[in-house]
């Protein structure tokens, strides 16, 4: 196993730098930030109950869906899993934007081991594949469990840096970063474009942005229908009676294209469209749901 990459952290509150090794210290709040079970520490003191809220539900979701595995081969193997898997369609489409961002994403910033940072990385399968190709990698999530957060991070034969934290106030210096992924993640934001202007902060001159398996839309108006249907599945699935969302649940085209243009960036959206018999059903539901089904593949910027 290589060696742990260990990027240079700030304070999420002063936003200046946290001195230390195994226990940080702002040197201004004088706040700590501890190395525990291999997790760098980072939470903001912000939004915990309604953090608290969406892990719970969150989790219960995911348990039901099938997501949350006990082998550590399952996670190991992402976003491979057998025909019988629950989830089984959703990783198809996972594996066929994985294949884009390689193709896409990092030919550009491509100067032999890259420094990448894996947003939204959940239980680390992206930053696992990513620094099995020799990259440092930053895994970032704000769920630390051992069955589908930063937790599983140590079954991965590879040296990744799991950090918990809120990827829209990120704990590291400006410009350490060749590539910043938001792993199907950034619907989660309250605020997206504001979240990728934060997150260029940390990017190196030349770096890429990439957006990968947020449910992207043309139009607010059809995001928010998504979101209204999703909020009844989950009641009526999941008995959920008040669905927690953290950030607006969806993306559209406009938006991203105003961020880049915002950062000076040039961008492109790759669709990812599944199996032809996938891809017949969407088109089955788009007539009864009375909407387009969201968009998936990468958006990369740079």
């Amino acid at each position: 196993m290589t060696s742990t990459w260990r990027p240079r952290f700030v304070c999420p509150e002063c936003r200046l730098p946290a001195s230390g090794v195994d226990c940080l210290r702002c040197d201004i709040c004088g706040r700590l930030f501890e190395l525990q079970a291999g997790i760098y520490r980072f939470l903001p003191a912000t939004r915990p109950g309604l953090w608290d809220a969406f892990v719970e539900q969150y989790r219960l979701v995911r348990e039901r869906e099938g997501y949350r595995a006990d082998a550590p081969d399952y996670y190991r193997r992402l976003p491979s899993v057998p025909q019988a898997d629950p989830a089984a369609s959703i990783w198809r489409i996972r594996r066929e934007s994985y294949a884009h961002l390689l193709r896409h994403a990092l030919p550009a910033v491509w100067r032999g081991p890259i420094r990448v940072l894996d947003l939204g990385a959940g239980c680390g399968w992206l930053s696992h594949r990513l620094a099995s190709f020799g990259h440092q990698v930053v895994a970032v999530d704000r769920l630390d469990d051992e069955r589908d957060g930063l937790g599983v991070c140590r079954h991965y034969p590879v040296a990744i840096t799991a950090v918990q934290a809120d990827f829209e106030v990120l704990p590291f210096e400006a410009g350490q970063f060749d590539l910043v992924v938001f792993d199907a993640a950034l619907h989660y934001a309250q605020e997206p474009a504001r979240t990728l202007a934060e997150t260029a902060r940390v990017l190196n001159a030349g770096g890429v942005l990439a957006v990968v398996d947020s449910p992207m839309f043309a139009d607010d108006d059809t995001g928010r229908a998504m979101v209204a249907d999703e909020s009844r599945r989950l009641c009526e699935e999941h008995g959920v009676q008040d669905a927690v969302r953290p950030g607006l649940g969806y993306l559209t085209f406009e938006l991203l294209e105003r961020a880049a243009a915002a950062l000076n960036f040039r961008s492109r959206f790759v669709p990812s469209t599944g199996p032809l018999g996938w891809r017949a059903r969407r088109q089955m539901a788009r007539w009864r749901i009375g909407r387009s089904p969201a968009s998936f593949g990468v958006w990369v910027a740079g």
